[in-house]
């Protein structure tokens, strides 16, 4: 009788554990989905929206904006997945520059966010500058050379305190400043003049925080934190 309980009980135990393994792999497999990019493995926008919600406040943040010059025309002559590998391939540039201080993103298409916490804006020039120096090195997918460069705009928030829409807004306009600047460079929204930054049209980075909010509710059910 007592040999029956001992296996009975194994038998629960080892069901139980099954059970719990099962579960600690679905909500790693759902934290995944809702956070990161599966084209490069980067946080995504409900990370980048997670991520204010618990650091907004805390520490002072710079937010970088790349966007890739020339990537629309590899990806249309090459197609999706040459243009998803090249993605990826600027993502390790991204991740190889990083340390514990920093974020990186893929908030769609060839647009990257990299945050910075703590920041000194001497090492925030610094990393720009070295980010351009790998973006632009050649890279060579399925037989193709292909190359692109990247346009940076900076936006510091040194005072802690700061809406996420409006940091977003100002490194939109420097990095389009860059772009006007001739590309495969970066431009700190700081030293861009009023008129110039009152006279640029907001609305896609409004669509943008419209798509972080909408993205973030539907994913408002409790889930593990990423960050």
């Amino acid at each position: 009788m007592l040999l029956c309980l001992l296996i009975l009980n194994l038998i629960v135990w080892t069901c139980l554990g099954i059970f719990l393994r099962s579960v600690f792999v679905e909500r790693t497999m759902l934290r995944k989905l809702a956070y990161q990019d599966p084209v490069t493995g980067l946080f995504n926008r409900n990370a980048l929206n997670h991520f204010w919600k618990q650091h907004k406040g805390k520490e002072s943040t710079a937010i970088l904006y790349i966007d890739l010059d020339g990537f629309k025309a590899i990806n249309d002559a090459y197609g999706h997945k040459v243009g998803d590998m090249l993605l990826h391939e600027v993502s390790l540039h991204l991740l190889q520059v990083m340390n514990a201080n920093q974020k990186a993103f893929r908030i769609g298409g060839d647009e990257f966010l990299l945050i910075i916490k703590n920041f000194d804006s001497d090492q925030v020039k610094i990393l720009a500058q070295l980010l351009l120096r790998k973006i632009s090195s050649a890279y060579s997918i399925h037989g193709h050379r292909l190359s692109v460069t990247g346009s940076i705009g900076i936006s510091l928030n040194p005072s802690q305190k700061g809406n996420l829409q409006t940091l977003l807004k100002e490194a939109d306009i420097a990095m389009y400043h860059a772009k006007r600047m001739g590309r495969n460079r970066y431009a700190v929204y700081s030293r861009i003049s009023r008129k110039q930054s009152s006279s640029y049209n907001t609305t896609r980075i409004k669509n943008l925080a419209k798509d972080i909010r909408k993205r973030h509710n539907a994913h408002a059910k409790k889930q593990p934190a990423p960050l």
